[in-house]
C-alpha cells in the first residue's frame, strides 16, 4: 500500500487529509460540487497534497508557499529536459553502435 506524502515536507498525510485529497481530485471535473467541498489549498485548480501542519503554515504565510510551488514547477521542467536529453543521447549511441560498422 502506497502512502500519500505531503508535497512540501514529505511527511505521510493524516488519513483525513489523504481522504480529502482523494475526494477533491476525483471531483475536479465538477466545479460546482468541488466549490462546496473544497478544504485543501489548490494550485491551478488542482488540490495540493498537504499535511495539516503545512496547511496551517500555508494559511499563515501564503507568499512563501506560492514561491515554493513556482520553484517546484521550474525543477520539474529542468528534470524533464535533462531526461529527454539523456534519452536522445542513449538512442544516438545505440544507433551508432548498430549501424556504425556498415
Amino acid at each position: 500500500m502506497t502512502v500519500c506524502r505531503c508535497q512540501f515536507c514529505a511527511a505521510p498525510l493524516e488519513p483525513v487529509q489523504e481522504f480529502r485529497y482523494l475526494v477533491e481530485t476525483a471531483t475536479t471535473d465538477e466545479p460546482v460540487h468541488l466549490a462546496r467541498i473544497r478544504a485543501l489549498p489548490s494550485n491551478n485548480g488542482r488540490p495540493l497534497r498537504v499535511c495539516k501542519g503545512c496547511q496551517g503554515e500555508m494559511r499563515a504565510h501564503p507568499v512563501r508557499y506560492r514561491l515554493a510551488l513556482e520553484r517546484a514547477g521550474f525543477r520539474r521542467e529542468v528534470r524533464s529536459g535533462v531526461l529527454a536529453a539523456a534519452g536522445l543521447l542513449s538512442l544516438g549511441l545505440f544507433f551508432v553502435t548498430l549501424f556504425g560498422d556498415a
